[in-house]
């Protein structure tokens, strides 16, 4: 698992007064539609380190200062949640940038103002038994897991607009120059 220890700008900033600590090791971020208000999980390979990591930073954030920021640049899009915890002082953040996508569009015209945040798991199907409706083997399976956190801080952003000493604009900066 990757983290990158942020400027010392970002402890001016932050939520708490420990420097955000950013996470990158997921691969992607994904969406869902079918429930009262819509989803949002960062995608990972595995269930276990998921599940510790999310017992570990998100489980103690307050849903009232969860920040989940969608900073657009091009055709991608910067994924930065973050929220802190003084109770278990520790301060992580997740950045991602992702390619544009259908879903993503879907989800920034109806997320009505709140969404679940929640973790998935996207690996590859290793059972021949398992396939989808048509009959096909299942190429990928997605398990998305129960602990979720309601999110009604969302901002969908342009990066030409960021302010300079912005949380988002550190955080990208500092990512482009570690060469994601």
């Amino acid at each position: 698992m990757a983290f990158i220890e942020a400027g010392a700008i970002n402890a001016a900033l932050s939520s708490s007064d420990k420097p955000i600590t950013w996470f990158k090791d997921f691969v992607g971020v994904g969406y869902r539609y079918h429930d009262v208000y819509m989803n949002v999980f960062p995608l990972f390979q595995e269930k276990m380190p998921a599940f510790k990591l999310w017992k570990k930073t998100i489980d103690w954030w307050p849903d009232d200062r969860i920040k989940l920021r969608f900073v657009e640049d091009g055709d991608h899009y910067w994924f930065i949640l973050y929220g802190g915890s003084e109770y278990k002082d520790d301060n992580t953040g997740f950045v991602k940038k992702v390619p544009m996508s259908e879903n993503y569009q879907r989800f920034k015209a109806g997320y009505e103002k709140k969404a679940m945040l929640r973790f998935g798991i996207y690996k590859e199907n290793t059972r021949p038994k398992r396939k989808e409706r048509d009959g096909n083997m299942k190429k990928f399976d997605l398990e998305i897991l129960k602990k979720s956190k309601s999110v009604y801080d969302i901002a969908f952003l342009q990066l030409s607009e960021l302010a300079p000493d912005s949380i988002e604009w550190q955080c990208i900066q500092q990512e482009m120059a570690s060469g994601q």
